[in-house]
């Protein structure tokens, strides 16, 4: 499925809308004066499919449109695709609006919203128009990424513009870019169908094939390292079995059997199990001084709290005898004969009664206890504390005698790293020695492994045969050839110099040569403008008749602005560029091509369109009954009274 182009619609800011209607199948026609809004068709149809930059001419179009829209004739139905104009001073914009049906009309602004952004257009449109799963792989040297044909590339096919159309040095659209340029070339051979739709497959069937003997030679390749290719593996093993200890003295042979033989015996080897550490000792000493420690830090900590307490007993007493002292003391006065309330030294009147005799006697009587009870806690806490302090000796003594049984651990251990060394590399070169005997015994597997690499590299060759560049350019040929045809014959048509000679489609150079009968002549070589529209219209026909023909996922129109600009001067000073004005040869020679244009439609029975503004307005039958619209006497793309 493709599409060819309904209509234009342009929308200002009021809701005005300006169609301008196109026929499916035929030669449609815009003729008109300059600064009509011509040439502007080729940059709204291209932004309407999906370019997220903004070319349209600065002027009346961008300064009242405000939406762009373009309606699509499919085989099922119609689409319109709308897209909004950038704010002012924003160059790029991705909105889109697209509808779909049997038979649609131009919706009202209001209903121009935005439903789909230009990736998902671009995806919608490569669908649309049939291209499938492709990849243009670059050649081995090249640091550019593959490349998969999209809409964006069938573009470049389609449009023509003014400064394009006369220009002898780039043939397609937008071709000055580099990259732009190369894309055109890569995948130039999948639309004209050199790249078979099937080419995708071989080339990811290709690619597994290859990843898939890659792996296969790399099983083999570690097998026959392990093995060796001789016997200078088994040799050297076998060195190694007897400097390690592993394998006694043994006669060195050259027959590998025999070596095979000796290896085996070494694998039987086991390891002295007196090599090993007694972790069981070191963990119980250990934890042993483990306990000591603790046991003396909490004896060290108890013997402190009975010297503290012993501190403190010791103040107690010297308190109380002090007290004791001064109750003793007042025995000097004679308590009973003093009144209770004067005080017995100075006989004044006291606020509280004194102590009488009594109560002195039995506080000192009380105190006399106190000491009393010092007196003999102190022979039990001096015993507490020897024994604390005996204990405390103990514990450090069986610290220190653990301390002398690790070290005497570790000294063992030292003694015993040595031997564990020798085990540990003993260990190894059985290990190496068991890999290479398990190897020896896969014989019969490596010669399956070797049946299916040579079966995988007959099909990596098979499938390298069918997408090589020659397959490729095989093809290429075949259908430049048919197109080279077309351009020939048409280049006669037209009256083109050198045409006795071939003309030819230059894809490598994206141009058009001829010949002169002795040498190759490009494009840019060739004299006069119109021999360069000449090379632009028949290139683009004859690729187009052949899309068609071959049924190629390209859309089904070709635009050509300014054809006839290389006969009309561009002084002349005339409204209408009128036929009557030229000369015999040039009136001719114009006639001839717009007479290709219908015939090339015919031919092609209403599958292929041809949209074409230019100045000119022939008198002719064909040429009036193709025009859609004249834009002259006022009458434009954009109207007069938008603002």
């Amino acid at each position: 499925m493709s599409f060819q182009i309904l209509g234009i619609a342009v929308y200002n800011s009021d809701g005005d809308r300006r169609e301008v209607k196109f026929k499916k199948g035929k030669v449609n026609i815009i003729t008109g004066a300059s600064k009509t809004g011509k040439s502007a068709l080729v940059q709204i149809i291209d932004y309407c499919l999906g370019r997220s930059s903004y070319e349209i001419p600065a002027g009346k179009i961008r300064d009242t449109v405000v939406w762009y829209a373009i309606k699509l004739a499919t085989e099922s139905g119609q689409i319109i695709i709308a897209r909004p104009a950038p704010e002012r001073g924003v160059q790029s914009n991705t909105e889109a609006y697209m509808s779909q049906g049997k038979t649609l009309k131009f919706p009202k602004l209001e209903k121009l919203k935005k439903t789909t952004n230009t990736n998902g257009l671009s995806s919608f449109l490569t669908e649309l128009i049939g291209i499938t799963a492709n990849q243009s792989i670059p050649k081995e040297g090249h640091s550019r990424d593959p490349l998969t044909a999209n809409i964006k590339h069938a573009k470049f096919l389609l449009f023509q513009p003014q400064y394009r159309i006369a220009d002898k040095t780039s043939l397609f659209y937008r071709q000055e870019d580099d990259a732009i340029s190369q894309s055109i070339k890569d995948t130039l051979p999948y639309f004209l169908g050199a790249v078979g739709d099937e080419r995708f497959d071989q080339i990811q069937k290709l690619r597994r094939a290859r990843r898939k003997l890659k792996l296969l030679e790399k099983r083999l390749a570690e097998e026959e390292s392990v093995r060796g290719h001789d016997n200078s593996k088994a040799l050297s093993l076998l060195s190694e079995a007897q400097q390690v200890g592993v394998a006694s003295s043994l006669e060195i042979t050259d027959e590998f059997d025999e070596l095979v033989e000796q290896l085996t015996t070494c694998i039987d080897w086991e390891p002295d199990s007196h090599g090993y550490f007694n972790n069981d000792r070191l963990r119980q000493l250990r934890e042993e001084r483990e306990d000591l420690e603790i046991r003396l830090d909490n004896t060290q900590n108890e013997v402190d709290a009975a010297k503290s307490f012993a501190l403190a007993q010791k103040g107690f007493g010297v308190e109380v005898k002090a007290q004791k002292n001064r109750l003793e003391s007042i025995g000097l006065y004679k308590f009973d004969e003093v009144d209770s309330h004067s005080c017995p030294l100075c006989e004044s009147v006291l606020d509280a009664p004194i102590p009488t005799t009594e109560n002195i006697q039995n506080s000192l009587a009380q105190i006399n206890e106190q000491i009393q009870a010092v007196v003999r806690q102190q022979p039990r806490l001096e015993k507490y504390l020897n024994e604390k302090l005996d204990l405390i000796e103990e514990l450090k003594e069986s610290i220190r005698e653990n301390r002398s049984s690790l070290n005497a651990v570790f000294d063992e251990q030292e003694e015993l790293r040595e031997k564990r060394s020798r085990v540990a590399s003993q260990a190894k070169v059985v290990g190496r020695i068991s890999l290479f005997l398990d190897s020896v015994n896969q014989v019969d597997e490596s010669d399956a492994l070797r049946k299916k690499i040579k079966t995988a590299s007959k099909d990596v060759r098979r499938l390298e045969k069918e997408v090589s560049d020659e397959r490729l350019m095989e093809r290429m040929e075949a259908s430049l050839s048919v197109i080279s045809n077309n351009m020939t014959k048409w280049a006669k048509t037209l009256g083109l110099e050198h045409s006795k000679y071939p003309f030819n489609l230059d894809v490598k150079n994206l141009t058009v040569k001829g010949f002169d009968g002795t040498e190759p002549i490009p494009m840019t070589k060739m004299g006069s403008a119109a021999n360069w529209v000449g090379c632009h219209i028949i290139s683009h026909l004859a690729l187009h008749k052949w899309f068609v023909e071959q049924e190629r996922p390209v859309p089904r129109f070709v635009i050509f602005d300014q054809p006839t600009q290389a006969y009309f001067p561009p002084d002349l000073n005339v409204l209408d560029h009128h036929i009557d004005d030229l000369v015999d040869e040039d009136r001719e020679a114009v006639e001839k091509m717009f007479k290709l244009f219908f015939d090339t439609v015919k031919k092609l029975k209403r599958k292929f369109q041809i949209i074409i503004t230019d100045h000119a307005d022939l008198v002719d039958d064909k040429f009036q009954s193709a025009i859609v619209e004249r834009w002259r006497n006022g009458v434009a793309l954009i109207p007069d009274d938008w603002e």
